[in-house]
């Protein structure tokens, strides 16, 4: 199984270097890969996962946030206004799943204290 700490920070790492592009610099870039390796390093260093779990993690995440980027860059030159209103309904239900998924296993978890 990946590590979804690794495939999420690097996902957020590689889609922020293909946003800012040139923009952020050499050292921009390098703080941004350098926190995503972190995690994932952090992640072998606890126990909790393999080197080759933060390395397909990374991988996957390298991957979907250089597309999504790509995708967003595409459907924003088509479409601005619907580009905005497509990444904040996006960002809005999966918020409102994880939270709904949380907040079902929190209140589950207090009735049983």
């Amino acid at each position: 199984m990946p590590s979804s700490h690794s495939l999420v920070s690097f996902f957020a790492a590689v889609s922020w270097m293909s946003t800012v592009g040139t923009h952020a610099g050499n050292v921009g870039r390098a703080l941004l890969l350098g926190s995503a390796m972190t995690v994932a390093a952090l992640r072998v260093a606890c126990g909790y996962h393999t080197f080759a779990q933060i390395t397909v993690g990374a991988i996957i995440g390298s991957v979907l946030g250089k597309g999504w980027s790509v995708l967003g860059s595409a459907l924003h030159v088509s479409n601005p206004n619907a580009t905005f209103v497509f990444a904040w309904t996006a960002y809005l239900f999966g918020s409102a799943l994880f939270i709904s998924k949380k907040m079902k296993s929190w209140i589950t978890h207090e009735k049983a204290l």
